[in-house]
């Protein structure tokens, strides 16, 4: 049976002479594949060490800085090269592209200029993708 306090909180069995039931390996390994002991719900087991596995998804940003764009792209070289592609397009994509790169405090991922720069610039989504999340870490 169990006691507890005034407050509702547990302060042991009742009965004294109840050993608590410990694992006879007491080792906590962080090491894979050596033996550590395992609660299963009603008993030790000895098991090996399996990491847990965190899942850090690399996940694109859905907008950066127009900062952190420029300095992404002059990181892979390709700063000089958007003014190059923004003038070689027709009117008013032209003018409207101009407008978004000069004047914009953030690049959206799914914005038509980010679209059309892309492969202007000779990258392809997955391209584009890596220099948000490099951009992002700025």
């Amino acid at each position: 049976m169990h006691t507890y306090d005034l407050h509702g909180w547990y302060v042991g069995d009742s009965y004294p002479s109840r050993q608590a039931v410990a694992p006879e390996n007491t080792s906590q390994t962080t090491t894979p594949g050596q033996m550590r002991a395992n609660w299963s719900g009603t008993a030790w087991v000895n098991l090996p060490y399996v990491a847990p596995v965190i899942d850090t998804p690399n996940t694109v940003p859905a907008a950066v800085t127009m900062r952190q764009a420029r300095l992404a792209l002059l990181g892979a070289g390709l700063l000089s090269s958007v003014e190059a592609a923004i003038d070689a397009m027709e009117e008013p994509t032209k003018s409207a592209a101009r407008i978004e790169w000069e004047y914009s405090n953030e690049l959206q991922r799914g914005n038509a200029l980010v679209a059309a720069l892309g492969p202007a610039l000779g990258l392809t989504g997955a391209q584009v993708d890596a220099l948000f999340v490099a951009a992002s870490a700025l």
